[in-house]
């Protein structure tokens, strides 16, 4: 039996019976959404680990819905979608999701995809040298932003605070920590996923942008610049850095 509960968003009723039904077989707690306006009230009520969301939604975008999860929570996200071509399952990559599956699925496939994106946000939680400074180095600055490793909270140069996800606080420690070095898609993936991450490196120029994002809000200059990207290769951390 697993502790994690797992929503299905689809607004077909026979493949959300049935993805829940597979998933309690398994030993999950699952539960099931007909529409976006359903799932956000459950996610009120409960404390869900993984969401697994169809795209395809009568008078909804299920991408947006992905994106409005990620912006709040490193929680999993499966997408689901029927169509064969290539976009859909990009843009959800960029804006957060973990996998993906395409319509028809196996109950197996979409079981195997499941426990690996559970093991995933499972050890991202966990603390590493990273997260867990020694006395002295508590607080990296770099042009007038101060992110502390302790409390996981970066404060802009105007003092206002900017929320981060584990995911987006840990990609920026790995960043801050190896300033002006060229970082591989490969290295930042097991610094924030884990060493054996299994899921697509898209993923990490997703959480490259959301990160931007946030920044942007404060400070677009620096936002634009303090990552550089390297084509073919991965990201660069521009400013200089000070503890």
């Amino acid at each position: 039996m697993y502790d994690s509960k797992i929503l299905v968003l689809d607004d077909d009723d026979d493949i959300r019976e049935e993805v829940c039904e597979a998933l309690e077989l398994e030993g999950f707690s699952a539960l099931g959404a007909a529409s976006g306006a359903e799932l956000r009230k459950m996610v009120l009520e409960h404390d869900v680990a993984l969401f697994i969301l169809d795209l395809v939604l009568p008078g909804e975008n299920g991408l947006a819905i992905a994106k409005s999860i990620r912006d709040e929570s490193d929680v999993g996200i499966i997408i689901v979608t029927g169509r064969s071509g290539e976009a859909d399952k990009v843009v959800g990559l960029e804006l957060g999701a973990d996998d993906y599956v395409t319509k028809p699925f196996s109950p197996r496939e979409l079981l195997a995809r499941v426990k690996s994106v559970l093991r995933r946000t499972s050890r991202m939680h966990q603390p590493t040298d990273d997260t867990v400074p020694e006395v002295g180095s508590q607080v990296v600055r770099f042009d007038g932003w101060e992110l502390n490793l302790n409390t996981r909270e970066l404060s802009a140069p105007d003092g206002s605070n900017i929320h981060l996800t584990t995911a987006e606080f840990k990609l920026l420690s790995t960043f801050s920590g190896s300033p002006r070095r060229v970082l591989s898609r490969d290295f930042l993936l097991d610094r924030v996923y884990g060493m054996d991450w299994v899921g697509h490196d898209r993923g990490i120029d997703g959480l490259v942008s959301r990160l931007r994002s946030k920044m942007r809000s404060v400070d677009p200059e620096f936002a634009r610049t303090f990552i550089k990207s390297v084509r073919g290769v991965g990201y660069m951390f521009t400013s200089a850095v000070r503890r």
